[in-house]
């Protein structure tokens, strides 16, 4: 009798890569080791954490497996695993059940390497992405009771989990949740180009002072939707008696401030582009050329965009604080853990 596999997806990122790759995982099943082709099934839902903060896939996985009445269980989640090093998967119930780590896929081939691991269990075979994992003490999100724990080896695996970590963030739906920020940019920027001081300040400036100003604006705006919205994680794991917590914690609080850096800098570039816009809307050429005494080319059109931008998005920090706080944490590790520390129950598909 063909087997029936489930597939499970964390809601967002790890939701989005299983449903895309659902039709070439169905063809993938059909060379299935025993010679029959699987059923697959795909489910949204969220494991709980027990109170150590920690995804127990063998207390959950018989559960589950028993309920929906599947033979085997892919588990795909956002949560970053970490022993001595970045976990990619973890396999229980002798190989019935396996949890797939997507940050440790990285940021650039996250969706290939993830259909090739994939790929390989609705085969029937067992994982295989990574180097297995010997003697787990601890680990921080996952089960060290795992019959067997794969990590990531080589340079750069640190990098490659952190940039796969701010990937499953999704800085650009975090763009979105802020169009107080984006508006109130844009109208700070759009109200400063009416006056002709704003125009003769672009067209003096020195390059190097605009990039200073650029950088300055990006990164008052990103402290203030950290510190505004409460996004820093100053948990009080010890480094000594608790390196793998502590570790973790920096890590949390590095993919959030990249998150909310990247999310800076596209509302940055949203602003210039309206600016640009505006800029060469409503001021004329010669008007801007009797202002400064000189002649004007598109060049300085661009640098008056450019600084409108940086003004407007020191106010667009301003506008951030009418954006639903709520949605703004949602899009960061260290809020999701906490509404997954809250779950009860085998998981929650709600």
């Amino acid at each position: 009798m063909p087997e029936k596999i489930g597939l499970l997806a964390d809601r967002g990122l790890p939701e989005a890569r299983v449903k895309s790759l659902f039709k070439e995982l169905q063809e993938a099943s059909e060379k299935h080791v025993s010679g029959e082709t699987p059923t697959l099934d795909f489910r949204t839902g969220t494991l709980p954490m027990d109170d150590s903060g920690s995804v127990r896939l063998a207390d959950s996985a018989p559960g589950i497996l028993r309920d929906y009445g599947w033979d085997r269980l892919v588990y795909v989640t956002d949560l970053p695993l970490t022993t001595r090093r970045p976990v990619i998967s973890q396999t229980v119930e002798n190989g019935r059940a396996t949890m797939l780590c997507l940050p440790a896929f990285g940021f650039l081939r996250a969706k290939e390497g993830l259909r090739q691991e994939m790929s390989r269990l609705v085969c029937g075979k067992p994982a295989g992405a990574g180097t297995k994992e010997r003697g787990v003490e601890e680990i921080e999100g996952g089960d060290v009771e795992a019959d067997s724990t794969r990590v990531i080896e080589g340079r750069g695996r640190t990098i490659r989990l952190l940039l796969g970590m701010i990937r499953a963030n999704r800085p650009g739906k975090l763009i979105k949740v802020l169009s107080s920020c984006l508006a109130t940019g844009v109208a700070t920027g759009g109200f400063g180009i009416f006056y002709g001081s704003v125009w003769e300040m672009s067209y003096l400036i020195a390059p190097w002072r605009l990039v200073m100003i650029t950088l300055l604006s990006i990164s008052l705006l990103t402290f203030w939707l950290v510190y505004k919205n409460g996004l820093w994680n100053s948990g009080l794991a010890d480094r000594d008696t608790d390196p793998t917590a502590w570790w973790r914690n920096r890590l949390d609080n590095a993919a959030t401030a990249g998150t909310v850096l990247l999310s800076a800098t596209g509302v940055y570039a949203l602003i210039f582009i309206s600016m640009l816009l505006v800029s060469a809307t409503v001021v004329p050429i010669q008007f801007f050329e009797n202002k400064v005494h000189a002649d004007i080319t598109i060049i300085d059109y661009l640098t008056l965009a450019w600084f409108a931008a940086s003004l407007g998005t020191l106010g667009g920090a301003l506008g951030s604080s009418f954006d639903t706080d709520e949605s703004v944490r949602e899009a960061t590790y260290n809020r999701r853990v906490l509404s997954r520390s809250q779950i009860t129950g085998l998981f929650d598909d709600s």
